[in-house]
């Protein structure tokens, strides 16, 4: 019995939560119930909503909280109100469009060079040599850190985002927090026109950001920043190579990269879900949420919902509207999305542009946890570039 329902437990081998393909389970659970009780490794049993108006109202409601008592890595950015009002106002000052968007000459000159180094190539790994390296460069870059750090830094958010719960994965990072507190106290010392030197001096009213608030979004910005991107580049790279009719389309319409980019978003999202914990007792549609216990919004099963959107299992890169959840919703809608979106068209338009007889050179593999990306996705360029 949960709450006041009995609703069985549908153990995690027969979930869609972390599965390759996860959208026929989705679908079977989104006509069965508002909600249904699974079981997962990384939260134990947890209520999973797939529907896209209850995911978008639960994302909204204040009486759940996305902090967790063992979350430090994103405490300060998942924080509850009034705090989390104040991290946000302060963070916003320094993380604005404008800073993004001066990125983008040199996000541009990054992604011709990568695509330059594998032109001549025989089939790559398009995650490693590109959607992988893009994303720790432009946020490294943003945040003013060494270009000699980048290697390390990704080593170690990869490790951060694994799957499981290691004490070598606290080890990376406990080391990961050593070298953010190193990179704070160089910009105390040396400001510059970098994100970590703004975070310093953002000020409202007589309001700062403190030195754990500052540590915990530095990694919060590496670690968020970087997965969301490199799987929004290889999950919509991948859309397009199993869908070569959209991406001729793309090839001969390239001012549809836009709305493109906002369909890989919704079609595979960069996180398959996202928690939220009951602060007290809720009534969901005649089911009892219980103080403490947690709700996993599936942004998956929410954007692939046909009552909201037509066709939902259709790539359509000309979709319009297009409100996918994939960055939240709510007080807890990402801060990075301007910085997604830009390095997404960027890195998406300018390879559909040089490679457009690009196909698969082999099956993709698919993570099996929460974030919702490949492992790997190799792919014969064909050596057809053209500039």
């Amino acid at each position: 019995m949960i709450g006041d329902v009995d609703v069985p437990v549908i153990p995690l081998a027969q979930s869609p939560v972390c599965a390759a393909d996860p959208y026929p389970g989705l679908a079977r659970l989104r006509e069965s119930a508002p909600m249904v009780r699974v079981q997962t490794t990384f939260m134990g049993e947890v209520w999973l909503v797939t529907r896209y108006d209850l995911a978008r109202q639960l994302l909204a409601d204040l009486r759940f909280s996305r902090r967790r008592p063992d979350d430090s890595p994103v405490a300060a950015v998942d924080s509850d109100p009034p705090d989390h009002t104040r991290i946000r106002r302060l963070v916003g000052k320094a993380f604005t469009r404008n800073r993004v968007e001066r990125l983008r000459p040199w996000v541009q000159d990054l992604v011709d060079g990568m695509l330059d180094e594998i032109a001549g190539a025989g089939p790559v790994d398009l995650l490693d040599r590109f959607a992988y390296p893009l994303p720790i460069a432009v946020i490294c870059e943003m945040l003013g850190a060494a270009e000699t750090d980048r290697a390390d830094v990704r080593r170690r958010t990869e490790k951060i985002l694994a799957g499981e719960v290691t004490e070598n994965r606290e080890e990376v990072y406990d080391r990961t927090k050593e070298y953010i507190v190193d990179l704070i106290a160089a910009k105390r010392r040396r400001p510059g026109d970098d994100l970590m030197s703004a975070l310093i001096t953002a000020r409202d009213g007589d309001s700062t950001l403190t030195e754990p608030e500052l540590v915990e979004l530095g990694i919060a910005l590496i670690a968020a920043g970087y997965a969301t991107t490199t799987n929004l580049i290889g999950n919509g790279i991948h859309a397009l190579l199993t869908n070569p009719g959209q991406l001729a389309l793309l090839h001969a319409q390239p001012g549809l990269i836009d709305s493109a980019v906002e369909e890989f978003l919704r079609y595979e999202s960069s996180f398959s879900a996202a928690g939220q914990i009951a602060k007290e007792d809720v009534d969901v549609e005649g089911i009892v949420v219980r103080a403490g216990e947690v709700v996993l919004i599936s942004f998956c099963g929410a954007n692939r919902d046909p009552a909201r959107f037509d066709h939902p299992d259709r790539l359509d890169i000309t979709r319009s509207p297009n409100p996918h959840l994939a960055f939240s919703h709510g007080i807890h809608h990402c801060l990075g999305a301007p910085l997604a979106r830009m390095e997404a068209q960027i890195a998406i338009g300018t390879l559909v542009r040089r490679f457009p007889h690009a196909t698969p050179a082999g099956p993709a593999r698919w993570r099996e946890n929460i974030m919702r990306g490949l492992l790997e996705l190799p792919v014969d360029l064909k050596g057809r570039g053209v500039e």
